[in-house]
């Protein structure tokens, strides 16, 4: 998106290797995206309000105490907040999306219809009902074509810690 023109914010980790880290951002800019960390929540919302869309990975298997338990191919997981603590704080819409890889070797960006958060009176509802929505679509799309989905990590460590699984 990036390489087309979209002022698109990707969010990344610090990694714990100066040199490590270096190279990845630098790497990610080079597609024209700007980078910030996940820890720096005041820049994601100053670009927000500038027209930059932000770039969230939320197949991650973030701490307890940072996430929500949410349903994801019929079992408890650990999912992400950050998507619609983002969007309900800023007013502003999320765009699911998903990156497909062609027969030809490029690549396919399906951008989804604009997901709303809900602002009622019980923000954690609110963020609740809007991840377990956009988990859903995810899920939809693993389904759909699961050779596109590469993981690395285990998406049920957390869940598994506390007994859930």
């Amino acid at each position: 998106l990036a390489q087309y023109g979209v002022p698109l914010v990707g969010v990344a980790k610090k990694q714990k290797n100066h040199q490590a880290d270096r190279f990845i951002i630098e790497y990610r800019e080079l597609s024209g995206m700007h980078i910030t960390y996940s820890s720096d929540v005041r820049e994601m919302f100053k670009m927000i309000k500038e027209g930059w869309l932000i770039g969230l990975i939320m197949d991650q298997d973030p701490s307890l105490r940072d996430g929500i338990i949410l349903d994801f191919f019929g079992r408890k997981t650990n999912c992400v907040t950050g998507p619609a603590t983002l969007a309900r704080f800023q007013n502003a819409p999320i765009f699911p999306g998903q990156i497909r890889h062609r027969p030809d070797g490029g690549h396919h960006i399906t951008i989804f219809p604009p997901v709303y958060v809900e602002k009622t009176k019980n923000k954690q509802e609110d963020i609740r009902r809007t991840m377990q929505q956009l988990v859903d679509i995810l899920e939809q799309q693993i389904r759909n074509y699961p050779e596109d989905w590469f993981w690395l990590h285990d998406r049920w460590k957390s869940v598994r810690e506390i007994g859930m699984d």
